[in-house]
């Protein structure tokens, strides 16, 4: 038989009320949770709001980093290119046909011209020489009548004569009077009157000509070396006598620089130098040249690149707006040189941030990026 269980009475059941217990915040935590929600509310607010202005104002401002630089200090001068050349002759009279293009480089040996008694067939004659063809008819004339001249020789029609060049090098087919000169002979010098005044002689050869025996046929220049002879004012002597390799830039090739080894330096009465160097580069058209103008680098000036549109004056100083520790903040700069758009400029650190267009800023603004 079961026993029946009492209920102790010293316990008491308490009513549940239909969700289990309810906690209840520690005294102070609340506000403090709320500050750091605000916080990083705040914090995400300037993310996104500097991330708009850079999208938004992209075009209006623009910043670029100073960047090194280097300048050529120059002068400006006008000289004579010569040549290591030689001028070949023709060792015949007639009509000559040549077998290379001009500016053409050829070897020892390489047949440059035909020199034909008559002209070649399916060949023009120029209009000024058609009266040479009339000679070789009048010798026989002279000879079929019965009137030919022993002292002169019966002309031999259909003869041709090939030419070879004699040395290597690059084929100028015209003459211009200033063979002459050169390393095995003597460098020109020529006032800047003299040079404005003087127009070289230039006799341009072309096939189909009549030439007559020792006559110049073409001439075969040395152009791995070259020659560049002008008379400098007496206030450069210092950059002759510290500097014996100087940098070119030709007016004929003013992108590709070129550097000079002096060769010949003697002082002139009136005080002035006549200077020649000596350059072992080629330039595009150089076989071309005579009188030409060059650019002489004396110096290099070493700085800190930056826009034109970046410079601005504040209380007669100038300088430029960048971009420090998140604010606009003016730097004043020394303007060295201009070059193309840019300036040339002392006091800017190298990669700081310069506003390209300062009217769109003010100083003390700040930025976020």
């Amino acid at each position: 038989m079961r026993r029946k269980r009492t209920r102790p009475k010293h316990l008491k059941v308490i009513e549940g009320r239909g969700g289990g217990s309810k906690s209840t915040a520690e005294p102070g935590k609340k506000p403090a949770n709320f500050f750091l929600i605000v916080l990083a509310l705040f914090l995400l607010a300037q993310l996104l709001f500097g991330w708009i202005w850079n999208n938004t104002d992209d075009n209006t401002i623009n910043t670029v980093l100073a960047s090194e630089g280097v300048v050529d200090i120059s002068f400006t001068v006008s000289g004579v290119a010569t040549f290591s050349e030689k001028v070949i002759l023709a060792p015949c009279s007639g009509f000559v046909y040549y077998e290379v293009e001009d500016g053409e480089r050829v070897p020892v040996g390489k047949k440059v011209a035909i020199i034909a008694d008559l002209p070649l067939e399916g060949e023009n004659v120029m209009e000024d020489e058609e009266h040479m063809l009339t000679e070789p008819l009048q010798q026989f004339k002279t000879w079929f009548l019965g009137e030919k001249d022993t002292a002169a020789p019966l002309f031999a029609a259909g003869r041709k004569t090939e030419v070879a060049a004699p040395q290597p090098g690059l084929v100028k087919l015209e003459i211009d009077g200033f063979e002459g000169f050169g390393p095995d002979t003597g460098f020109p010098y020529l006032m800047p009157g003299e040079l404005e005044e003087k127009t070289p002689d230039e006799q341009v050869l072309y096939s189909g000509k009549m030439i007559h025996c020792s006559a110049p046929l073409l001439k075969i220049l040395n152009n791995y070396y070259w020659y560049f002879s002008t008379i400098l004012p007496s206030k450069y002597d210092r950059l002759l006598t510290e500097e014996s390799q100087i940098k070119f830039l030709f007016s004929f090739a003013p992108d590709m620089p070129v550097e000079g080894r002096k060769v010949e330096e003697k002082e002139r009465d009136d005080g002035q130098f006549a200077v020649t160097w000596c350059i072992d580069r080629e330039l595009p058209g150089l076989y071309k040249q005579r009188l030409c103008s060059a650019e002489v680098v004396y110096k290099k000036l070493e700085g800190v690149l930056v826009p034109k549109s970046a410079l601005l004056e504040i209380d007669d100083k100038t300088g430029v707006y960048i971009l420090e520790n998140g604010l606009v903040t003016f730097r004043e700069i020394v303007v060295l040189m201009e070059k193309e758009d840019d300036f040339l400029v002392k006091n800017l650190e190298l990669h700081e941030k310069v506003f390209m267009d300062p009217e769109n800023v003010k100083e003390g603004q700040r930025f976020y990026w």
